[in-house]
């Protein structure tokens, strides 16, 4: 096998002095440690690079490689006896500096553009179809989210509820509707509510619902002509219930059992646990990032229970708004040229489709 490997200049890092700190044979072998143990999870022996990869140098001089390669802290020696694995600094190194994103074959790109294409208009179920394609054609636990349509105020009603609390009526231009319970202030009444509501209605009308905040609502005093304080807590609600919807879609999760690093019934709850903590990964899907996708590898992680995990993360943007996220999460020897090449056309693509549906 020839190796091909990405160039010093990869653009994940720029000009980071870190693409100089191996030599080109010491990234060679770190390379094809990094291939093989994501092809096979078990450690892997000079003789095994010598004997799989066209180095143009001896076994012994594999061996010194990786020696010197796991005094610098990117191989482990995880027995006495046995072969190499890849550190996190290893897989760091390996990610930013020596990998080429792999090219998606014709059947990858021909599922993936048909959901796409298909659920282009429809942000929730792009997330959920991604994160079960994603997960099926990369045999890893995918989790996605959509960061909610930019919906726009229609009209507020109040209707009786009791002699102290109403139910505001929301609906937006799509129509839908949302409700909440609200107290009404004590010097005031239903009717009042009500001729408040239809003044409030005339001013945020058509606006879009991501920027009805407090302060907005609080400028609209003069044109209400009345204090809004004693309604803040409806207004509030009012926020509340104009949030647009957040689901987190999981799939893959019997694809990562099949992986030997999860066979350990423990760490498989862990995941499973994990899953059930929506805010969570939904803060870690829509979190900013200056990267289109971002890697977090093991231990880089910042919530304890992913550091056996890697995570790759892309954002889909829309006229520089995040409107989605999909992430692959798997063992730290995933496949991550193939992963983070699978991300990029996708982003590519949806990106493509979305200014055509403009």
């Amino acid at each position: 096998m020839v190796i091909k490997m990405a160039g010093k200049n990869n653009d994940k890092r720029g000009a980071n002095h870190g693409a100089n700190e191996l030599n080109e044979r010491k990234r060679k072998v770190l390379w094809a440690v990094v291939q093989d143990y994501s092809e096979t999870a078990e450690p892997v022996g000079s003789r095994t690079i010598a004997r799989k990869y066209n180095l143009g140098v001896s076994s012994a001089t594999i061996r010194n490689e990786m020696q010197d390669l796991e005094d610098e802290g990117y191989l482990e020696q995880p027995h006495t006896s046995a072969g190499r694995i890849p550190s996190i600094k290893g897989y760091r190194f390996y990610v930013d500096w020596l990998m080429q994103p792999s090219p998606v074959t014709d059947d990858e790109k021909s599922m993936i553009n048909h959901i796409l294409e298909e659920h282009v208009t429809k942000q929730d179920e792009i997330s959920r179809d991604i994160a079960r394609t994603v997960a099926s054609l990369t045999h890893t636990l995918s989790v996605a989210t959509s960061a909610g349509g930019k919906r726009k105020f229609n009209y507020m009603r109040f209707l009786p509820l009791d002699g102290r609390r109403a139910i505001m009526l929301v609906v937006t231009n799509q129509g839908e509707v949302s409700n909440a319970v609200v107290d009404i202030p004590a010097d005031s009444s239903l009717d009042e509510m009500q001729l408040l509501a239809d003044r409030m209605n005339h001013f945020l009308h058509g606006r879009e619902i991501d920027n009805t905040d407090e302060q907005l609502i609080l400028s609209s005093q003069k044109d209400v002509e009345r204090d809004l304080t004693p309604y803040m807590h409806v207004f509030k609600a009012l926020q509340k219930t104009l949030q647009p919807p957040k689901e987190v879609y999981a799939g893959g999760a019997s694809q990562l059992i099949e992986q030997p690093e999860f066979k350990n019934v423990e760490k498989m709850q862990d995941i499973l646990n994990l899953l059930e903590q929506r805010d969570m990964l939904e803060s870690m899907l829509l979190s900013s990032s200056d990267q289109p996708i971002a890697v977090h590898i093991g231990t880089e992680n910042p919530v304890k229970s992913l550091s056996d995990l890697s995570i790759v993360r892309a954002q889909f943007s829309s006229g520089g708004r995040i409107i989605g996220s999909v992430a692959v999460l798997g063992p730290t020897r995933m496949q991550y040229s193939r992963i983070i090449g699978m991300m990029r056309f996708m982003q590519q693509r949806l990106d493509t489709l979305l200014k055509k549906n403009d």
